[in-house]
């Protein structure tokens, strides 16, 4: 098994994708095999790959309810024609596969997964190829009948798959791929981050583009006393500095591009976020309270939808100081959820489905 060659693609827009491919990889390479990760984005760097993203990016920043239309109703359009269109696309993508010679293609993301779909259809690639989700619902553009099998996350993604025809042993629900829990030595994270032992540590994701965050929730959380509050701004340096002048001599610590997140998670009481799929699935695995305080319509609000109804998050609310009073008790009622184990430590894992699938 140990000659077996895994060629992992994702994208960098939304590092979700990116980081789920990473946790993949880590678990395949961990049972023996070759393992190559490829940026679909930096692959097929071009004229027209920069301009999707860009267009992408504008829509999400400035515009989020066309991308809520695109994501709920235009793909139809688009549908019937995206392997076809996807051709266009391909060429580098080919070269690489053709380079490298895998036995199993893993797609974290919908652009690599058209491509790869097409390529299989020319037959310039006959091996194996799997998709993986990351997300807490099912959206039909995920689906290629080139697939050979599906990393799904929640029985939900199986059953509806099933509806729609795709045989039950393609599916494997193995739910967040994700990085081991690291042992994390609080107060040494704490004495890094200027945090004194008596506060209440607040953790705020603003998401990598920022779309929807309101900056209304700082201004609250900068009047609580006996709190540090923690703003991851990824990479969104801008943003970060903006921050910092405006919050400065606060309580508020903007912070930019911080791995590993899990010393935050470890030292945080709560975490006030969007209801990304890996995100909120990491927060999970240590046990930390997460309100929702702002999302990106489409996928983001059916994730939100889910969260809701399985008791994994809480919307913000009016009374944001009585919710972070609340924090242990959450952790609490976290401890005893049943819907919080198959998410964070599934009984069929990626390692498991893919070792199957190669025998």
């Amino acid at each position: 098994m140990g000659n077996k060659k895994i060629l992992i693609f994702h994208t960098s827009v939304g590092l979700g994708h990116k980081s789920m491919a990473e946790n993949i990889a880590a678990q395949l390479i961990e049972a023996g095999l070759e393992v190559k990760l490829a940026d679909i984005g930096h692959v097929q760097q071009g004229g027209f790959s920069k301009v999707v993203v860009a267009v992408h990016q504008f829509i999400n920043r400035r515009l989020p309810f066309i991308w809520a239309w695109l994501y709920f109703w235009g793909h139809y359009v688009i549908y019937p024609f995206r392997v076809f269109i996807a051709r266009f696309n391909s060429r580098k993508l080919k070269k690489l596969i053709l380079e490298y010679q895998p036995d199993l293609i893993i797609s974290t993301q919908t652009t690599s997964s058209a491509v790869v779909s097409y390529l299989k259809r020319a037959g310039v690639y006959n091996k194996l190829f799997g998709i993986a989700f990351s997300d807490y619902h099912l959206h039909p553009y995920w689906l290629y009948s080139q697939a050979d099998f599906y990393l799904a996350n929640i029985v939900e993604q199986k059953s509806e798959m099933i509806q729609r025809g795709i045989p039950a042993d393609k599916i494997f629900v193995c739910g967040m791929t994700l990085k081991s829990k690291l042992a994390v030595d609080v107060n040494s994270i704490k004495q890094k981050l200027n945090i004194k032992p008596e506060e209440q540590v607040i953790l705020v994701g603003s998401g990598s583009l920022g779309t929807g965050f309101k900056e209304q929730l700082l201004h609250q959380l900068s009047k609580i006393a006996n709190t540090k509050v923690l703003v991851v701004c990824g990479k969104n340096e801008q943003y970060k500095k903006y921050l910092e002048e405006k919050f400065v001599h606060t309580n508020i610590l903007p912070l930019g591009y911080y791995s590993p997140m899990g010393e935050l998670y470890a030292v945080a009481d709560i975490f006030f976020t969007k209801p990304g799929g890996l995100t909120v699935a990491e927060s999970l695995q240590y046990n930390l309270p997460i309100i929702i305080t702002h999302i990106l319509p489409g996928q983001e609000q059916l994730n939100l939808d889910y969260l809701l109804a399985k008791g994994l998050v809480e919307q913000v609310s009016d009374s944001v100081i009585e919710q972070i009073a609340l924090a242990d008790v959450r952790k609490q009622s976290l401890q005893t959820n049943p819907n919080v184990q198959p998410i964070i430590n599934p009984s069929t894992n990626v390692k498991t489905a893919v070792l199957g699938f190669l025998a």
